[in-house]
C-alpha cells in the first residue's frame, strides 16, 4: 500500500505517548509499505525527521511555530477561542499549508489511502481527494475534557474545561464519520464512541510495547525507589503526580522514611518543579533514555485522575519487569489483573497501602513484576499491533476499491 500519514509533529524524540504509540505502528509500516509522513516542523527538530528517515518513512515537513504556554499570547489564544465552535487543540493543529501540502502530494502521485493521527489533526484531513481515510483515536478526546470539567481544581478551570468538552463532543462526533474506519485502542473506548457518537466503523488495536528496547535489569533494581514516567506538559500527569506528592506521598513516608520518588518526562511545568522540593522526592525533567529510572525502581506508580485512551506507561514498566501500582482509571482500557501482574488501587489512602505493602514485601513485588513481564511478552509485541493496524487499513482501502467498481 501507498499510505499518506497526517500527524502534527515528528515523532523523535519519542517523548510522549502518542508518539511512542505511532512509533510501533509506523516501524513496521515503513517496512511493509510506502509511508509518507506528512508533519509541521519546528526550528531544531531536523534531527528527529532524520531518525524518522532512517527508519524508512518518507518525510514531508511544514515549517510551524507553537506559541509556549504561560506566555501572553498562550492566554490570548485560549481567550480567543471561546468564539470558535472548534475545541482549542483543534484549532491550535489546523494548518492551511500543510493542508495544501497533503492536497499537492495526493495530487502528484496514487495514494491508497490517508491516516490521520489524532482527532486534532482531522480538519487537515477531511475532504481530502483519497481513495480511503482512517482516524487513528488515541484517546476518546471528550472524555478527557469531561474528566477535567468534573475533577479540576477552580471553577474557571472548570468551566473552561466544560466548554472545550462539549466542542470537542461535537467536533469529534461529526468529524470521525468522514472517515472510513476509526481505530481505536481499547475496547472501552470503541464502546464509547458507538454509544456517544453511534459510529459503527471502529475497529481496536492493542497497546503495544517494544519488548527489544525494554529489557529487565533486575541488579540495577533499588528497593525503595518509586518512579513516575510521563510527559509532564500534559494536564492528566501533572494534576495525577501533584495529588500523589500532596496526599499520598505522606502516608507513604510515614510507613516507608527511606523512600525515594522520582518523576521522569519531558517539560515540567512550575507547579510540578516546585513539588520536588518536598523530601524524597526528585523531578527529574527531560531524559534521554527513560530506561535507567525504570530499571533502578522497585515499582512504577500511575495516579492519574483524569485520562483517556490507554496507558503506554504501563506496558513500558511491565516491560522492563517492575511492579505497578496504578489507579483503576490509570490502567483502563488495558487487560491487566490486579493482584496478579499490576495493583490497581483508589487514589488515597489505599493506593499508599498498596504502594506500601509492595515496597516491604519483595517477594510479591517480584512475583508481580515477573507476571507482567509475562503478560506483555506473551500478548502486546509491537509487531503485533502493527499487523492489527495494517489489516484495518486493508480492509478500508478494499471496501472503498469495491465501493467504486459497484458505481
Amino acid at each position: 500500500m501507498k499510505i499518506l500519514f497526517l500527524q502534527k509533529r515528528p515523532l523523535f524524540p519519542a517523548d510522549m505517548g502518542g508518539k511512542i504509540r505511532t512509533l510501533n505502528v509506523l516501524r513496521y509500516l515503513a517496512a511493509w509499505h510506502e509511508v509518507t509522513y506528512l508533519c509541521n516542523v519546528q526550528a531544531g527538530e531536523e534531527p528527529g525527521v532524520q531518525e524518522m528517515c532512517d527508519i524508512g518513512l518518507r518525510v514531508e515537513t511544514v515549517p510551524w511555530v507553537e506559541t509556549p504556554r504561560s506566555t501572553l499570547k498562550f492566554y490570548g489564544e485560549l481567550a480567543a477561542n471561546l468564539f470558535s465552535p472548534n475545541p482549542y487543540n483543534v484549532d491550535k493543529d489546523y494548518d492551511p499549508q500543510l493542508r495544501r501540502r497533503a492536497e499537492e502530494l495526493l495530487a502528484a502521485d496514487q495514494y491508497d489511502m490517508v491516516v490521520c493521527d489524532f482527532v486534532q489533526m482531522a480538519r487537515n484531513a477531511i475532504g481530502l481527494p483519497a481513495a480511503a481515510k482512517v482516524l487513528f483515536e488515541h484517546n476518546v478526546e471528550a472524555q478527557i475534557f469531561e474528566r477535567h470539567a468534573q475533577q479540576d481544581e477552580g471553577w474557571l478551570r472548570r468551566k473552561y474545561m466544560g466548554l472545550q468538552w462539549r466542542k470537542m463532543r461535537r467536533f469529534e462526533g461529526e468529524a470521525g464519520q468522514q472517515f472510513d474506519a476509526v481505530v481505536a485502542v481499547s475496547h472501552q473506548d470503541k464502546e464509547t464512541y458507538i454509544r456517544d457518537y453511534s459510529w459503527d466503523h471502529v475497529q481496536v488495536i492493542d497497546t503495544a510495547v517494544d519488548l527489544d528496547f525494554f529489557q529487565p535489569d533486575p541488579a540495577a533494581e533499588q528497593p525503595q525507589r518509586i518512579v513516575f514516567v510521563g510527559s509532564m506538559d500534559w494536564l492528566p500527569n501533572q494534576d495525577g503526580v501533584r495529588h500523589f506528592v500532596e496526599q499520598v506521598w505522606p502516608l507513604i513516608r510515614q510507613r516507608c522514611p527511606e523512600a525515594e520518588f522520582r518523576v521522569v518526562g519531558r517539560n515540567p511545568t512550575p507547579m510540578v518543579e516546585q513539588l520536588g522540593r518536598t523530601p524524597g522526592v526528585e523531578i527529574m525533567g527531560t531524559v534521554p533514555d527513560i530506561r535507567p529510572f525504570l530499571a533502578e525502581a522497585a515499582l512504577a506508580v500511575v495516579p492519574l485522575l483524569v485520562g483517556g485512551g490507554t496507558r503506554l506507561k504501563i506496558f513500558e514498566a511491565m516491560a522492563m519487569q517492575k511492579a505497578v501500582v496504578s489507579t483503576p482509571l490509570g490502567a483502563e482500557g488495558l487487560e491487566v489483573t490486579s493482584g496478579d501482574n499490576v495493583q490497581l488501587a483508589d487514589a488515597g489512602p489505599d493506593f499508599a497501602n498498596a504502594v506500601i505493602e509492595l515496597l516491604q514485601d519483595a517477594d510479591k513485588r517480584h512475583k508481580m513484576a515477573a507476571a507482567a513481564r509475562q503478560l506483555v511478552e506473551e500478548n502486546y509485541s509491537a509487531e503485533t499491533v502493527a499487523r492489527q493496524f495494517e489489516a484495518i487499513c486493508r480492509q478500508a482501502v478494499e471496501t472503498q476499491k469495491t465501493a467504486a467498481g459497484a458505481v
